[in-house]
């Protein structure tokens, strides 16, 4: 089960757990769910904007001036768990489309579980309300899928082939998985890649094989992309450069919005790369310097040079003092 599970399956039986035992210490807590005090700590701080509202009587509430000084947890306003909960029509169909999204990429017994819910849903909802949506995502080799899922659930590690945007060529890595989402119709895996020893995203369709290892997957110190806002949507007003990539630049394809425009005989392709402003493609050029070289426009070509240029004079600056 991936770490994001773990931690919403362990607040889940938090409130419970605490309502039943007011002022227990926070380490005793820790124990009886096997994690740290500190994590502890983080769920309470998080479950304290959790509830039915904004104000207060409609939010978990936790005495802080016990917990940071004594050590011990005292849950308020939490009553509102042991009722039922009721919700409008209007959310009542958002859920079933939200559901039917979490359905399109579930697989085995979650969706037992998705299925079971959304029954009750629609016959809660009935007819008063439209929700004749449909999610339509691109077929995916549904062992490719079950390997993937399995993986997650267990938190195995994953041998994959992968093919990449142009599909000439194909890649074979060990990752460790973080999460399954949805993005424009298409289904991917973050997770962490051991041969880039970074986060990347997958597509499921561009997966050719997918073994689950008999190897645990490792929890790895990286923040994961921030998708609030999806992917780059290109439009007319999208800043892009035009760059040449690299062999070792390849994955930006897979990662980011790029338009492939050649690829020529030396393995340098070139691309039109967009982001979401100028400063954002200035850090990702020089992030991969020496595997990416900016074409066009030429401010921003000139932009990197000078600060490439102002990090190598620092960077002498310091060698010669520690010399001296």
């Amino acid at each position: 089960m991936s770490r994001s599970r773990q931690q919403v399956v362990r607040m889940l039986a938090l409130v419970p757990y605490l309502q039943g035992n007011d002022g227990v210490p926070v380490n005793e807590v820790a124990a009886e769910f096997g994690v740290t005090p500190k994590t502890i700590r983080d769920d309470l701080k998080l479950l304290m904007y959790t509830g039915t509202g904004e104000y207060a009587g409609e939010l978990i509430d936790f005495d802080l001036t016990a917990l940071e000084r004594d050590g011990v947890v005292h849950i308020r306003d939490a009553e509102f768990m042991t009722r039922p909960l009721r919700i409008s029509t209007r959310e009542g169909a958002a859920l079933i489309v939200a559901l039917r999204t979490l359905r399109a990429s579930a697989s085995g017994l979650e969706l037992t579980v998705i299925d079971s819910a959304l029954a009750k849903l629609e016959s809660a909802v009935g007819d008063t309300a439209s929700t004749s949506v449909d999610v339509v995502l691109d077929d995916v080799d549904p062992t490719i899928h079950g390997a993937v899922v399995e993986a997650l659930t267990g938190g195995k590690r994953l041998a994959l082939t992968y093919a990449t945007v142009s599909r000439d060529e194909q890649t074979d890595r060990d990752v460790d998985p973080r999460r399954l989402f949805t993005e424009q119709g298409k289904l991917y895996l973050e997770a962490w890649c051991l041969k880039a020893e970074d986060l990347r995203f997958f597509r499921l369709d561009r997966i050719v094989a997918a073994d689950v290892l008999a190897i645990d997957a490792e929890p790895h110190d990286a923040t994961p992309r921030d998708l609030s806002e999806g992917f780059f949507t290109v439009g007319e007003q999208t800043p892009f450069a035009v760059v040449d990539l690299h062999p070792r630049a390849h994955w930006l394809t897979e990662y980011y919005q790029v338009d492939l425009v050649s690829q020529g005989e030396d393995g340098v392709w070139r691309a039109k790369l967009y982001g979401a402003d100028w400063s954002w493609l200035r850090r990702l050029v020089l992030r991969n310097a020496g595997s990416v070289t900016v074409i066009e426009p030429a401010a921003l070509r000139e932009r990197v040079v000078d600060d490439a240029r102002l990090a190598l004079e620092a960077y002498d600056e310091v060698v010669v003092h520690k010399e001296s």
